[in-house]
């Protein structure tokens, strides 16, 4: 097993690294993993750990839940097959997460061999995890239910069966849909056809609008043909769909669940984009791809066309804008995938794909593709949520033609090569785009005070300056001395984050004001050793920043705008030292004079302390639930208190290394090695 400690956790995506090293001769990895500590914002609890994730020579497609982070993995190498089985412990990182669900745990099986069962759970209860069985000899299922139960008063209302989902030997593809979750299931079997059929019992636990279900996702493939399944959703997740196809050879099927989390509803509107503008083909057979959205449009849909003679794909893309949204493109990415290599590429929080490029490869008859993404929140209008992957793939070498719903934007891509095929599987992530309402007039955002717990004092660098005179065959006293100015260029830094906030309303003038003010009053001591005498220094240093400033203008049918950078400011000083050391060089002697610079420098690590303040429109002030409620909706990381009735605060980080002092000591080094100042 390789966990990480309790306070640590092994994230995914960009923010996971994973070292490892293959050995043929082994046929094996050996593998390394990096932890990081987030016990500084939020608390992890609710461990768990999966079941076997794979068999043997099989693919490992697992993820943890929507509020998860992967903890730890455990591994079994099996010398004949030279191959690996896993188990991943996941664990949820929560802050002010409301508890909507009890674990209760599974009930017993729910059905015989080949037998027909109706299986309801009450008013208070859902699925939340499969566990079956397969027998090979009655070529059929038994199935058991991990129950979960509603916390707060919920209850899960307007229960409603789907009707049969699937045929004999077909697919089944249900998700219940809106914020409803599954709490039934009733299916019989068939012994001629060795298959069933299912119908789904689903229920709202919406609570009038209190509460939704969000960040709904599709797990891979829980079992193997013949194989167990045993996997329950994440962390306040309830089963809301079932996938399923058969194998008539085998006379089983496999299945991927949807898992759902529910959560206090946003009361987020979400906001439909405008009509779709499909290019014309951006490529040619076997030529390169590249293509840009225009303006501040973003990618919607894509659409090709497979040639099995070029065994390669033509491509068009559809676009579309949102009223209001700023998508400045970004740089484009690293390769998304390799050739005839899984692709699974996503792009930031609250970043839609506007743009792609690719190049085929002939040998390969694959492409490789990058891609760029745009931030559609700094607009500040709107934010994307969790993106969903869809569910049905393309069919190889058949047309692919794909389409986000009208409130959604692309936001990533799946995709598998089949080398016998020489064609590709795509799925494409979709985020649904909400709008932020909160209309206020005037939104002050400003510096109130700064404290430095830390503050270090320590030597930059120093410098020396030399001279001789070698007086032994004078005949009289002489002077020697050093005019030479020593200078040492250092670059001050500061580092902040800085949140800045300006508000639109309809018809209504805009007033936003920043002001950030940094100072610093330090006291720092050093010691020096000069003809074995300590001496103290003490000096005082400040830097001030000022940055404040009041835009104004007239704009119609918009919204509050509100960010949150780390900026860097830097200055550079020049530390000049122009002392003049001298000493009289006696006759008959030998004096070597010396001049050294110390250069120091303060490095401190300090918080702001910010207060936020609105007008609402019509003059009155706004009330510190509106704030926490604005504040919140806009993404802001730190943790907000109440300063008063009408004023929200917050902390900010700021380190900074600047310029100290300099200070020179002259060192006399007579011919005898006697040393003297």
């Amino acid at each position: 097993p390789i966990p990480c400690v309790p306070w640590q956790s092994q994230t995914s995506g960009q923010y996971q690294r994973r070292v490892h090293g293959h050995h043929n001769g082994r046929e094996d990895r050996r593998w390394k993993f990096r932890c990081c500590d987030v016990s500084k914002n939020v608390k992890v609890v609710a461990s768990r750990k999966t079941d076997w994730l794979n068999d043997w020579d099989d693919v490992v497609d697992f993820r943890c839940g929507s509020s998860e982070v992967l903890r730890g993995l455990e591994s079994l190498h099996h010398n004949g097959r030279e191959d690996r089985l896993w188990k991943a412990t996941c664990v949820a990182l929560v802050n002010s997460d409301v508890a909507v669900l009890k674990q209760v745990g599974w009930t017993g099986y729910i059905n015989n061999w080949d037998g027909s069962f109706i299986h309801e759970l009450g008013a208070i209860s859902l699925y939340s995890g499969i566990y079956s069985i397969h027998d090979n000899h009655r070529e059929d299922r038994r199935f058991k239910i991990h129950r979960v139960d509603l916390l707060n008063g919920l209850k899960c209302t307007n229960p409603r069966w789907s009707n049969w989902r699937n045929n004999m030997d077909g697919l089944l593809n249900y998700k219940c849909g809106g914020n409803y979750g599954i709490t039934g299931l009733q299916s019989y079997h068939w012994n001629s056809r060795e298959d069933r059929r299912f119908n789904i019992k689903c229920c709202d636990v919406s609570n009038n609008g209190d509460y939704a279900i969000s960040t709904v996702y599709q797990t891979g493939y829980v079992n193997e043909y013949d194989g167990k399944i045993n996997f329950k959703c994440g962390y306040m997740e309830v089963l809301v769909g079932l996938y399923s196809h058969h194998d008539n050879h085998k006379e089983d099927r496999r299945f991927k669940l949807y898992c759902g989390r529910i959560a206090p509803a946003d009361n987020l509107k979400a906001a439909k984009r405008n009509s779709v503008d499909w290019t014309n083909w951006l490529n040619d057979w076997d030529r390169a791809l590249e293509f840009t959205a225009p303006g501040n449009s973003f990618i919607v849909g894509f659409d090709s066309h497979h040639d099995n003679h070029r065994e390669d794909r033509r491509w068009k893309l559809g676009t579309a804008t949102l009223d209001g949204a700023i998508c400045e493109e970004n740089g484009w990415s690293a390769p998304a995938n390799g050739y005839d290599d899984t692709m699974d590429y996503l792009c930031p929080a609250n970043h839609a794909l506007a743009g792609a490029k690719s190049s085929h490869h002939n040998h390969h008859e694959d492409r490789i593709w990058w891609f760029r993404c745009c931030d559609l929140s700094k607009s500040g209008i709107y934010l994307l949520k969790s993106p969903l992957l869809s569910s049905q793939p393309n069919n190889l070498d058949g047309r692919l033609f794909y389409e986000c719903a009208q409130d959604s934007v692309i936001s990533g891509a799946f995709s598998v090569h089949s080398n016998s095929k020489e064609d590709r599987h795509w799925l494409f992530y979709c985020s649904q785009v909400v709008k932020i309402s909160s209309y206020f007039k005037e939104i002050s955002d400003v510096v109130v005070s700064t404290e430095c717990p830390v503050i270090t004092s320590g030597v930059v660098d120093k410098k020396t300056a030399s001279m001789s005179t070698d007086g032994t065959n004078a005949i009289r006293d002489s002077n020697m001395e050093i005019e030479d100015c020593l200078e040492l260029s250092f670059e001050n830094q500061v580092q902040w984050t800085e949140s800045t906030c300006k508000s639109e309303t309809s018809a209504h003038t805009k007033s936003y004001t920043s002001s950030v003010s940094h100072e610093w009053s330090v006291t720092a001591s050093a010691t020096t050793g000069i003809y074995g005498v300590e001496a103290s220094l003490e000096t005082s240093y400040s830097l001030a920043l000022e940055d404040s400033k009041t835009t104004e203008d007239t704009t119609e049918n918009s919204e509050e705008q509100c960010s949150e950078n780390t900026e860097v400011s830097t200055t550079s000083t020049t530390m000049s030292n122009c002392k003049i050391c001298s000493t009289t060089v006696p006759s008959g002697s030998c004096v070597v004079l010396k001049k050294v610079v110390t250069y120091r420098k303060i490095t401190a690590h300090c918080e702001d302390f910010r207060e936020v303040s609105a007008t609402n429109i019509d003059g009155s002030k706004a009330e510190y639930k509106d704030l926490v409620i604005f504040f919140k909706e806009i993404g802001m990381k730190s943790s907000p208190y109440k300063v008063g009735p009408h004023t929200l605060g917050y902390r900010t980080e700021v380190d900074m290394e600047v310029a100290h002092d300099h200070q020179a000591a002259c060192i006399i080094d007579r011919c005898g090695g006697e040393t003297g100042e």
